[in-house]
């Protein structure tokens, strides 16, 4: 019945065998479901005749909204992408006129998911370091569960912690216990901040990787100057992490972000006229390991100069020696054969 609802609602006069093969229905059991919205009050009327069939009465007021959770934020988020990139055909003021007036319509349980996913989910800002929008997926979107979102927004607004596993970059998964602070859209991606209790730090993770999400019992409160957008495209955040490094390398940006994405540097442009000359950028980063930074550097395969730390350059050294013992190594065995 909620389907020929829907149907009707969309409007005009539809004919008894096209309304049954929509539905994949005989005309018998679908005249049943028109007596069963007759007898709820739904006003529908039959038009005779050769082209008749069955239509709402023009004086019938829609009920609330008939859409699932995810048609809601589907539409709720194409809104509010359209709001925070002023990008659209309609002007701001419309936009925010269509989000109220679809909220208003929404049945109580998914409004107050997506009153929360309105008030909790931050997007970054609209120009990146490369002059380019930020806001707008690029090739790594992917699709991300539409419930994982809409309860880590509820989450997030009532104060309350999950716990989830979390598959890592490695492809190793672990149960992690998070106190959620906020959702942020970044480039085609969503990331959670939060407190992870374990590790007692701060930390970010992809909503992609997310799975097993529930509730805890209890509420938190939020840490003073929180702020979930900066904690995902700051490469500054407040982690504890093991050692700053800096460094100098003659390679445009969109090279360098192959490897090293936004939510792990700043990369910045050396002005020109200095000791390197042009086409230099500087990138500073935190890491856990300088073995990592080294591996980077090389996979970056171009002219760098280490600024901080010290110990970066006897790392680096080291894993040039690996590489070259394990060539040397080969090409001696290749020549004994």
């Amino acid at each position: 019945m909620l389907a020929l609802l829907a149907l009707l609602q969309a409007g005009g006069t539809l004919t008894v065998a096209d309304l049954a093969q929509r539905l994949a229905v005989d005309e018998r059991t679908l005249r049943r479901y028109i007596e069963h919205l007759r007898d709820l009050d739904v006003p529908v009327e039959t038009v005779r005749g050769r082209y008749g069939g069955y239509r709402l009465a023009c004086h019938y007021r829609m009920p609330p909204l008939m859409l699932t959770d995810e048609e809601a934020l589907a539409v709720v988020w194409a809104l509010m992408l359209s709001s925070q990139s002023e990008s659209g055909p309609a002007p701001l003021l419309a936009v925010q006129s269509a989000l109220a007036k679809v909220r208003r319509v929404l049945p109580a349980a998914p409004a107050r998911r997506i009153d929360a996913v309105i008030d909790t989910v931050d997007f970054t800002a609209a120009r990146g370091e490369n002059g380019e929008s930020s806001s707008r997926p690029d090739d790594r979107a992917d699709d991300c569960s539409a419930q994982i979102l809409l309860v880590l927004a509820e989450a997030a607004r009532d104060r309350r912690p999950v716990t989830f596993g979390y598959t890592v970059r490695q492809g190793q998964a672990a149960q992690r216990s998070v106190q959620p602070h906020g959702v942020v859209a970044h480039r085609g991606r969503l990331y959670l901040t939060g407190f992870d209790v374990a590790r007692q730090a701060l930390r970010t993770f992809r909503l992609d990787r997310i799975n097993g999400l529930s509730l805890l019992e209890g509420t938190f409160a939020v840490p003073a100057g929180s702020d979930p957008v900066q904690q995902v495209i700051g490469p500054l955040s407040q982690a504890p992490w093991r050692h700053e490094v800096s460094f100098r390398i003659h390679a445009d940006i969109t090279h360098v972000r192959t490897r090293i994405p936004e939510t792990l540097a700043s990369v910045t442009p050396v002005p020109a006229g200095t000791e390197t000359g042009d086409g230099w950028l500087r990138v500073f980063l935190r890491a856990e390991r300088l073995e990592w930074v080294a591996g980077t550097l090389a996979m970056l395969d171009r002219p760098f100069v280490i600024e901080s730390p010290p110990e970066l350059h006897e790392t680096v050294a080291a894993l040039g020696h690996r590489l070259t013992a394990a060539a040397a190594a080969r090409a001696g065995k290749h020549t004994a054969g």
